[in-house]
């Protein structure tokens, strides 16, 4: 039943709130609002140039005003497909984080944590299970190649870094709360030990803010940056499809990561490529994923090139920008 005035509440907002000049209800459809960022409402605004539709309609909030990063700064790259896709780009323009190796495959937050945590203090987490395999497949516990120094000093003296999220779903030891890196080892498996378990939104938020403290720690100014891999879950151990488990994965990291850069931590940027490639990629005219060799999980090379170029167009100076792409054409 409508109410008998316009002064009786809205829901949980009273109609005089409605009619104030920021909020205005038009043909009971729309909103007309000064503050508001709407939607591209044409079609047309997806079939024109990828880097212009990107700059226009998605970076807006989410990159500084202007590029900071000279060409000669390291950017440490750590996690999913987006770090290792950017690290492959700056290593062919003579940069990267070159004094230390960095583990692949850390795609969930507790994995990137205990790393960084060893790499600023020299403590694991205990919350993170680390390891790799020998040149015979054994699994080993993962030691560094060089001494904690040169990672601490590498982190230190970084220009900017790129956390690349990937998976909220781990595997996790029961005994010992920690999580598994990377997927559980077949030859450590124990039913009766080791658990799969989606991870939550806030113990996922807490892993992320820790990871820019333990960097803050050492290094004050460098420019962090914060993404979420577009590229879906290979499998799933829960009892619904891979396709929707991997909705509620993103989603996960997502919020986790949108409540993070809700608390204003100084010099944290989140960078858009999970949407450029997940929500423009649904409505260009060309296919985001699979374009290439026919894989339905990767991202099209043009989609990767053109993520690279805006990241590099919106951190780096314009004359540090000139010289990264005279450095790849040589």
């Amino acid at each position: 039943m409508p109410p008998e005035s316009s002064e009786q509440p809205l829901g949980h907002l009273a109609a005089e709130h409605v009619r104030t000049p920021r909020y205005t209800w038009t043909q009971g459809r729309s909103w007309e609002s000064s503050g508001a960022t709407r939607f591209p409402d044409d079609q047309a605004a997806f079939e024109t140039d990828l880097a212009e539709l990107i700059r226009d309609w998605v970076l807006p909030g989410h990159a500084p005003p202007a590029g900071t990063l000279d060409a000669d700064d390291t950017v440490v790259t750590l996690g999913s497909c987006f770090a290792r896709e950017l690290r492959d780009y700056l290593a062919q323009a003579g940069l990267g984080a070159g004094n230390f190796w960095i583990p692949s495959g850390l795609n969930n937050t507790f994995a990137i944590l205990d790393f960084v945590s060893w790499c600023v203090t020299g403590r694991e987490t205990s919350r993170g299970y680390r390891y790799d395999r020998d040149d015979e497949g054994k699994i080993d516990e993962w030691t560094p190649a060089v001494e904690r120094e040169r990672y601490v000093e590498g982190v230190r003296e970084a220009g900017a870094f790129v956390f690349t999220l990937g998976l909220a779903e781990v595997w996790q030891d029961r005994e010992t709360g920690a999580v598994f890196w990377r997927g559980v080892p077949k030859d450590v498996y124990r039913a009766d030990r080791h658990e799969f378990r989606l991870t939550g939104v806030d113990e996922n938020e807490a892993n992320i803010v820790e990871i820019v403290e333990l960097v803050r720690s050492v290094n004050a100014t460098a420019p962090i940056v914060l993404t979420l891999s577009p590229v879906p879950l290979r499998a799933t151990f829960r009892d619904i499809s891979c396709l929707t488990a991997d909705s509620v994965s993103k989603s996960v990291l997502r919020v986790a990561l949108d409540q993070a850069m809700g608390r204003n931590l100084p010099g944290v940027w989140y960078w858009p490529s999970f949407e450029i490639v997940r929500w423009v990629g649904a409505h260009v005219p060309w296919r985001a994923f699979g374009e290439d060799e026919g894989k339905p999980r990767d991202v099209s090379r043009r989609v990767v090139a053109t993520i690279i170029d805006a990241f590099v167009d919106a951190f780096f100076t314009p004359e540090a920008v000139a010289r990264l792409r005279e450095r790849r054409a040589a």
